[in-house]
């Protein structure tokens, strides 16, 4: 497999991950400052999806750097 191609692949599957992350953790943290009841969870819940969103990312940049190293 050619590194541009292995390059395209991981571009083309990250973006929709990160998108749909970066939504929901949006969302979660819209819950927290709208709702007055049930804070508490609301609030474990946001964090939750933010940090799963900064894992994904680190992981996708660690791919992203992995796949540029083995291109050079």
């Amino acid at each position: 497999m050619s590194p541009q191609l292995l390059g395209t692949l991981l571009a083309v599957g990250a973006v929709p991950v990160i998108a749909y992350r970066l939504g929901r953790t949006h969302a979660a943290w819209q819950d927290v400052r709208s709702s007055k009841r049930s804070f508490r969870r609301d609030r474990r819940t946001a964090w939750s999806h933010t940090a799963r969103l900064a894992v994904g990312t680190l992981l996708l940049a660690g791919l992203t750097a992995a796949a540029w190293d083995l291109a050079r």
